[in-house]
Parts: C-alpha cells; sequence; structure tokens
C-alpha cells in the first residue's frame, strides 16, 4: 500500500474519532499503540507500522486547532430541544410502502407539532413518527410489511447556528461523545444546521449530560 493511502486512512479514522484525536493532541496516547490500533482496525499489515506511525505525526504536527475552536464555539451556543414518545418503525422497501407513506404524511398534522421523519435506504424505510399516532400508521400499513417497531424513545435536536453547515467534526464528535458513555444511537440525523438524535428514554438524562459538557472536552 503505498504512503498516500496509508496516510488518508489515517486522516480518515483520526477524523472520524473526536476521542482518540483529543487524547493524541493532548500527547497522552502512545504513537504505536495507536498506529497498532489502526492497522488492526484497516486490515494493514506490520511492515505498514513506520509508515502509519508518521502519518499520525504530520496528522499531529497539522493539530487542527482552528476547527476545534471553530466547534467548542458552536457547542457553547448550540439549543437543545427534545421530543418524548417517538416511535422508529422498519418497513420493507416495496412500492406499496412508498404508497403508504405518503397516505400517512397527509394525515400527521405538521402544523400541530407532530412529526413524520422518513429514512429511505437501500434494503429498507424507516419511519418515525410520534407513538399517538401509532394507530394511524396500523390503519394504512399491512402489518406483515412491518419489519421492527422501537418504542419508547426519544428524539434530541441539537440547534446549531448557520455556520455549522461549513465545520466539520460536528458528528463524529456527537457520535464518539456518546459511544464513550456507553450509550446506543437508535438514529442519527443531520438536517444541517440541526442535528437529530434519537436514543432510548432511558438515556435521555445522560445524553443531555454529554452533550452539555462537549465544550469543556474540545
Amino acid at each position: 500500500m503505498t504512503q498516500k493511502r496509508i496516510s488518508d486512512k489515517v486522516n480518515s479514522f483520526l477524523d472520524n474519532d473526536f476521542v482518540i484525536r483529543k487524547c493524541l493532541f493532548k500527547g497522552v496516547l502512545s504513537l504505536r499503540a495507536l498506529s497498532r490500533h489502526i492497522i488492526k482496525k484497516w486490515g494493514l499489515k506490520e511492515k505498514n507500522m513506520d509508515a502509519v506511525v508518521s502519518a499520525i505525526r504530520r496528522y499531529k504536527k497539522a493539530e487542527k486547532e482552528e476547527g476545534d475552536e471553530r466547534l467548542k464555539k458552536l457547542f457553547l451556543r448550540v439549543a437543545v430541544k427534545t421530543r418524548s414518545d417517538i416511535v422508529d418503525i422498519r418497513v420493507q422497501k416495496n412500492k406499496r410502502s412508498v404508497e403508504s407513506i405518503s397516505k400517512l404524511n397527509s394525515i400527521v398534522d405538521i402544523e400541530k407539532g407532530e412529526i413524520i421523519r422518513v429514512i429511505q435506504a437501500e434494503q429498507s424505510i424507516t419511519i418515525i413518527i410520534d407513538y399517538k399516532n401509532l394507530d394511524k400508521f396500523y390503519n394504512i400499513f399491512d402489518k406483515s410489511h412491518c419489519i421492527s417497531v422501537d418504542k419508547k424513545l426519544v428524539e434530541i435536536n441539537l440547534q446549531f447556528t448557520e455556520e455549522a453547515q461549513n465545520v466539520r467534526g460536528i458528528i463524529a464528535l456527537v457520535t464518539s461523545s456518546l459511544n464513550a458513555e456507553g450509550i446506543n444511537i437508535v438514529e442519527v440525523m443531520s438536517c444541517a444546521p440541526e442535528l437529530l438524535i434519537i436514543v432510548k428514554k432511558e438515556d435521555l438524562l445522560k445524553v443531555l449530560s454529554v452533550v452539555d459538557n462537549l465544550p469543556s472536552l474540545i
């Protein structure tokens, strides 16, 4: 593998793991230990050790302190809103489901604050609605097309200033910090400058605590 490809992999790894990146900048990580971790993560060879260490050093030298300062300012000004009693439903991806989503969308009253969020993936479609509209969902959808229904969820809406659209690392910071606290993210959706995170109801207070402490970690 060429040096450039190794550097690209190292940069990608560090860009997407805020916790490890911050520890690297603070000098509390062994470069060789981190290199072994990256080698294992990307399926590289031990003979690539020196190239990985060099790539980490170059990344560390660049520091990216300006980017971290912009992140900190964003999280100091973020507004946090929560919504309880959310249901996450995964259905089969087919023409009938798409037609049913259109019908459901027409009866969900977004002007009264009700929600319907749809995520279309390659193999299935996820629909997020308020629990009170679950009966409406069952009146429209064939239950045999439902793959899973996850109840007792909450949505945390992180509302950033408009400049968030041009700042890297927001999602990586939030998800890696939640993961470090053992919080399972059911769904995460970005609609810049908003970031929507759906978790189990019992994890709400932990999530809010993590978000509140993020500026001090940057």
